[in-house]
Formats: C-alpha cells, sequence, structure tokens
C-alpha cells in the first residue's frame, strides 16, 4: 500500500503592501525557485550594463552618466527602504539588488585591473 502524498505546496503569497505592478513582474521572479534562472539571466544582463557606467563615472565623470548612476542608486536603495519598512526586515528584493551591485562594482573593477574595458 502506497503512503499518502503531501499535495505540493507553491510558495506563500505576498503579505500586501508591494504595488500591483510589482506583485504581478517582479516578485514571482523572487518567490518562485522555478523562475530563479530567469531572475539571475536578467540581472546578469543589468550587471553587464551597471559595470561599463561605474567605470565610466569613476574614469571619465560627466553629468549625465552620474545622474544616470545616481538614478539607479538611489532607486536601489529606496526599494530596499520600502521593503524594510513595510516588511520590518530586507527580504528577496533585498538580496537581488545588494547581489547586483556587489557583482556589478566587483565586475568594473575586474574591467578596471585587467584593462578588458
Amino acid at each position: 500500500m502506497e503512503p499518502d502524498r503531501p499535495s505540493l505546496r507553491l510558495a506563500d503569497p505576498a503579505p500586501p503592501g508591494w504595488p500591483l505592478w510589482i506583485e504581478l513582474w517582479v516578485l514571482p521572479y523572487v518567490r518562485e525557485p522555478a523562475l530563479w534562472p530567469v531572475l539571475v539571466a536578467l540581472l546578469g544582463h543589468v550587471v553587464v550594463g551597471i559595470a561599463p557606467l561605474v567605470l565610466y563615472v569613476v574614469r571619465e565623470g560627466g553629468l549625465r552618466s552620474e545622474l544616470l548612476l545616481a538614478t539607479l542608486v538611489l532607486g536601489s536603495l529606496g526599494l530596499v527602504g520600502f521593503e524594510v519598512w513595510r516588511f520590518r526586515r530586507p527580504g528577496g528584493v533585498t538580496a537581488a539588488l545588494v547581489g547586483t551591485w556587489i557583482t556589478s562594482l566587483g565586475l568594473a573593477w575586474i574591467f578596471d585591473r585587467t584593462g578588458v574595458f
């Protein structure tokens, strides 16, 4: 006789608090393990864009590039701040943003040291 198998359990729904478009288009990639490879691929593309921007700002400067980088940083800090304020702790969005920025800065440093870019 086969023992009863537990039912399939998906990730718990998020507590209310995020705007609807973030709930529908962003958070499923953070919460569902099956979508994590897609999240890694998307964040990899973001890293490939941010790393040269960081390197350009450090080497050349320029008001437009500095404003773009500042906007990206402030947007990231805003999302982290909202998540901590609303849920009283950092979560998946914070982890994804911190990982993206650490990887971007590391890649920019590697580009600088190796002369690739």
